[in-house]
């Protein structure tokens, strides 16, 4: 037989070989794929990624909205019996969802209870006790400043000492006034030539909910009832934050806005209300102020802004593989490094004690050492209860306040307003 043709023969007969060998292995398992609706950063990249490396047949499919489109989107979802595996419910809206027990699985003994903080487990427990959401992260609020603008306008820069300037909110308001009192000509012109109105804070509106979070109770008592016009604090947080607007201070650049990164790297103002989770924003968004930024203690104490739980609702089509995604990423070690990574403040209080956390300081905002800072801001707040209709009462006082930001009404004004439409729209 002619070589070259035995060789050509035993060649086919191997590709055929092959072929037929790669025809009948089995076919690789279709991945499972887990929905997840959610916003912000409440499901961090590493989190998505890692996860997925270390369980190969699970994809995490993420449907990031904005925060009240994404909570408007569950509801109709939960009535049309259409909603994802795991559900982000951010604290404003949680009031609302413990009604609604009937629409979310029992996520009792999934984690351990002692490892988190009793008011934030607390606010994914339903009326009826059933645990319907595991608590991800705390919002403690502290105040980010630029020490180098600081310098600039005459106010010391060492955080203690920056601390030191507001034991109150007044006292906050005040030192803006000596700030702002020591803004350039330009500066000052700007806001008229250029529509860049220089400031001390970002946006004084911001100190409305930093305020109310400092109370004991907002707008409802433990029972329901609604107090939100005869409660202090409420009015408290608001004629201050008016205060605030009517001063001058502020930028009046609403945050989360192409306007308001601009100002971090350029400098229009010293100051913003920064919960741990902002602090990775700052540090994406104004690269090049690295070192020029720290952090010091909120006026009045303690303070706490945002916060998430994780839910499976009961129409999830993979349960278990939900829960064990939750199970997963709101652990102890996880939440960890995710903070590490990200700056999302751990809702897990066993980690309150661990060096890895209270002894990591950030380069970025001058090695202020962050772990401690919100740990100890964290142990001072206290459990607030929040209602059914949290959120929409937030967003009148919040509304009447952007009133006052921009001249149209007095804070008594917008105070009446706010109440007014409140009483007209919100029954429970």
């Amino acid at each position: 037989m002619n070589r070259k043709i035995s060789i050509r023969s035993a060649m086919a007969l191997l590709v055929v070989a092959s072929l037929t060998l790669i025809g009948i292995q089995p076919a690789q398992a279709a991945k499972t794929q887990v929905t997840i609706w959610s916003f912000g950063n409440v499901i961090e990249p590493w989190g998505e990624t890692e996860y997925e490396r270390l369980n190969p047949t699970i994809d995490l499919k993420i449907k990031k909205n904005s925060m009240d489109a994404n909570h408007q989107s569950l509801i109709t979802a939960f009535k049309a019996n259409t909603t994802p595996d795991i559900a982000a419910i951010e604290v404003s809206y949680s009031g609302f969802f413990r009604n609604y027990p009937k629409y979310f699985t029992n996520l009792s003994g999934l984690v351990p209870e002692n490892d988190y903080l009793d008011w934030r487990w607390a606010q994914g427990v339903a009326k009826d006790g059933k645990v319907i959401g595991i608590p991800t992260d705390v919002g403690g609020l502290q105040v980010a400043y630029r020490k180098d603008l600081f310098a600039k306008h005459g106010l010391p820069t060492d955080r203690a000492a920056v601390g030191a300037l507001w034991p109150t909110w007044q006292a906050f308001i005040n030192t803006g006034k000596t700030y702002v009192s020591k803004l350039t000509t330009a500066e000052k012109a700007s806001c008229k030539t250029k529509k860049v109105c220089y400031g001390f804070i970002d946006n004084a509106g911001t100190m409305y909910p930093a305020i109310l979070n400092q109370g004991t109770k907002k707008y409802y008592e433990t029972n329901g009832t609604l107090i939100y016009e005869n409660n202090a604090i409420v009015k408290t947080a608001f004629t201050t934050t008016a205060t605030a607007l009517n001063s001058g201070i502020s930028t009046r650049i609403n945050q989360f806005t192409s306007d308001w990164n601009a100002g971090m790297m350029k400098g229009i103002f010293a100051t913003v209300l920064a919960p741990a989770w902002m602090l990775d924003y700052i540090k994406q968004q104004a690269k090049s102020t690295s070192g020029k930024w720290d952090v010091a203690d909120l006026p009045g104490g303690g303070g706490n802004l945002g916060g998430s739980q994780l839910s499976v609702p009961i129409a999830a089509k993979h349960p278990v593989e939900a829960k064990n995604f939750i199970k997963w990423y709101l652990s102890k070690e996880i939440q960890l490094e995710i903070f590490k990574r990200y700056g999302l403040f751990p809702s897990a209080s066993a980690l309150y004690n661990n060096t890895a956390l209270t002894g990591y300081k950030d380069k970025f905002f001058s090695n202020a050492p962050i772990g401690q800072i919100y740990v100890t801001g964290a142990r001072q707040l206290r459990p607030i209860y929040e209602g059914k209709n949290q959120r929409a009462i937030d967003n009148y006082f919040g509304q009447a306040l952007a009133k006052v930001a921009v001249g149209k009404m007095t804070a008594s004004a917008a105070w009446a307003d706010a109440i007014g439409q409140i009483k007209k729209n919100i029954r429970d």
